[in-house]
């Protein structure tokens, strides 16, 4: 085990742009990474661990297109809820007919901000929901 953990301390040492502390934490979690002394084996460890981090931070976008793709859907009606209510003022309709779309259009951004938080919780969208739905509560 010393030898394992020599094998790994020298070659976290000696690692570029990564922190020591990282890199231990990395080798070490690896039980073929951790248990070698052989360093193409603790290279094949450590490649190992970026295809997980690649393969897990590839599922992480594929869920936040899938998340801005339902979050373009909320605000298109938001922007035809809207429209619509600046029709009906225009043509002098009434007021009670009015509001219901504007208070529809407030309600999107925070859908937005729910199919985030259900999905991968990295709500890119957080600022911009919020000026939104704000806007959105002014007008109606």
């Amino acid at each position: 085990a010393s030898t394992t953990s020599s094998l790994i301390n020298t070659t976290c040492s000696k690692a570029p742009n990564v922190s020591y502390d990282h890199c231990v934490n990395v080798l070490s979690a690896d039980p073929a990474g951790a248990s070698t002394t052989d360093k193409r084996r603790l290279l094949i460890a450590a490649a190992k661990q970026t295809v997980h981090s690649v393969t897990s931070t590839v599922h992480i976008m594929s869920d936040l297109i899938q998340e801005l793709n339902t979050c373009i859907q909320y605000y298109q009606r938001m922007g035809e809820f809207t429209v619509g209510a600046i029709d009906d003022l225009r043509a002098g309709r009434d007021a009670g007919l009015i509001y219901p779309k504007l208070r529809e259009a407030s309600d999107e951004p925070l859908r937005c901000d729910t199919a985030f938080f259900h999905g991968v919780k990295k709500n890119l969208m957080e600022k911009e929901n919020s000026e939104n739905k704000n806007l959105a509560h002014l007008a109606s």
